[in-house]
């Protein structure tokens, strides 16, 4: 049967995306910076061998209305308070150049919307422990798998722009997935779709010729360096952005949050690993050792109550080949094996081998959160930090468990070094510092110490200045992050 013209019709429209019908259109160029032909919101053709997709995002056309995180947040059914996109502000400088801003000393802002970066060498998928994140290997986007992940919250420190977030109700992190299903279905995502002046756009970029690009950029002032994790996102200005912008609030990065089973996990097993070092170093004594083993599990039983998903826990081993945070759990792990053996054989030999592995923990740990590039969580900072820490630990439980003499003075040279070194970090300029009663009970246990008297009050204020410490090693982490609102 012939069809009629209407069907016909029909069966030509159904054949055209509406992306692809309004692309035919064009907006006449009136010769301003609003005046252009029309762009696609979206690529009418699947990213090629070599190429992915990305956020383009026009500054001169956002206005902050935020539109695009209320879709973001509805048409993802997120929780209340919970979106994948934010949008934050630029301030400070002048306006420059062109029409507007004007050429006047004015004071100047910028709002900034930002998602995830869909990075071509993501942080948070190298970091995590339980491979939770796949990076499609055709469009290029990041997504996080909610089935794999144990709310462990490390790809939160790892990802330099704090996209993924932690949602406490769920007890996982989430984060923006592109909107992939409406992407693949030729739909814009939800952000790209609401934005009233089509300032989101999806683009295909060449990720080859982005490694060289991003090479001593940002993103936007104030952002982290774009070689980090070679995000695709791209930012641009026709009137240009002044110098001396920064973004509001954004020294405030991952900082705030003590995350006081970490903290009790780190000093405990580092006190564990260098107790058995220290013991075989100035006599054994099964005290000691015993005493080790009894910290050493109390500091992993201790670890599982900072898991959004503790029943899951077995599963942090299954990054073990790129994540530090897999290595630490694997290596501490097997400390805690070797130690308990170690105490059942009384043997120097096993105590050796365990004591190298309770020290491979530690180094693992230290590099847990050397990786994230948190400028005061730098190597020469963080490593230093956790091998005196085992090193007055070990010494504070040696000498409460009977170490003698010996082991006081080791404590004593050791624990001032610390504290010499936790001083230097403080007037030195730096976002580090420490409360003045940490240094109180560091010097109350050299001093007991050298008397050699009253091990375990000395023990005691060892591990009590080594929390506090520890605590602001968390609360005062810096980071420079994009636009938006902190945790």
């Amino acid at each position: 049967m012939t069809a009629t013209p209407l069907e016909r019709y029909l069966a030509e429209q159904a054949d055209l995306a509406p992306v692809e019908r309004f692309s035919l259109c064009e907006v006449p160029d009136t010769g301003t910076a609003t005046g252009r032909i029309w762009h696609d919101r979206i690529p009418l053709t699947a990213p090629l061998p070599g190429q992915q997709y990305a956020f383009d995002v026009n500054l001169d056309t956002c206005t902050g209305c935020k539109a695009c995180v209320t879709a973001c947040h509805n048409l993802n059914g997120l929780d209340e308070g919970e979106s994948y996109r934010t949008v934050g502000l630029l301030t400070g400088g002048t306006a420059v150049g062109g029409e507007p801003p004007s050429n006047s000393a004015q004071p100047f802002q910028q709002t900034v919307t930002t998602a995830c970066h869909h990075c071509v060498d993501p942080a948070c998928l190298n970091g995590c422990p339980t491979n939770a994140y796949e990076k499609d290997v055709f469009s290029g986007i990041v997504a996080h798998i909610e089935g794999r992940c144990l709310g462990c919250g490390y790809c939160t420190w790892t990802c330099p722009y704090e996209v993924p977030r932690f949602n406490s109700a769920r007890g996982v992190v989430r984060k923006c997935d592109m909107c992939k299903d409406r992407l693949g279905a030729g739909q814009e995502p939800a952000c790209v779709s609401a934005c009233p002046n089509g300032a989101i756009q999806i683009t295909l970029v060449d990720t080859a010729a982005l490694r060289q690009a991003v090479q001593g950029q940002t993103l936007v002032p104030t952002a982290p360096p774009s070689e980090i994790t070679l995000p695709t996102t791209s930012y641009h200005s026709d009137w240009g952005l002044p110098d001396g912008l920064r973004a509001a609030g954004a020294t405030l990065g991952g900082g705030g949050h003590s995350h006081d089973p970490l903290v009790a996990m780190l000093v405990l097993t580092q006190a564990s690993a260098g107790a058995l070092a220290v013991d075989l170093a100035v006599g054994h004594d099964r005290a000691t050792t015993t005493t080790a083993l009894v910290l050493a599990l109390l500091g992993l039983a201790t670890s599982i109550f900072h898991l959004g998903r503790p029943e899951r826990a077995w599963r942090a081993l299954a990054g073990f080949r790129h994540s530090w945070l897999s290595r630490e759990v694997g290596t501490l792990g097997l400390f805690g094996a070797l130690a308990f053996l170690a105490v059942a054989t009384d043997s120097a030999l096993v105590q050796a081998v365990a004591s190298t592995a309770g020290l491979a923990g530690v180094a693992c740990s230290g590099m847990l959160y050397v990786v994230t590039r948190r400028p005061s969580w730098r190597a020469t900072v963080t490593l230093p930090r956790f091998a005196l820490g085992s090193l007055v630990g070990g010494a504070a439980v040696s000498f409460a468990a009977g170490g003698g003499r010996a082991a006081g003075l080791v404590l004593a040279c050791g624990l001032t070094a610390k504290l010499g070194w936790e001083a230097y970090l403080v007037w030195r300029p730096g976002p580090v510092v420490h409360a003045p009663a940490r240094f109180a009970l560091g010097v109350c246990a050299v001093v007991l110490a050298l008397a050699g008297a009253g091990a375990g009050l000395a023990l005691v204020a060892v591990l009590a200045g080594e929390l506090m410490e520890r605590s602001r090693f968390f609360t005062t982490a810096s980071w420079t992050g994009m636009p938006g609102p902190k945790r």
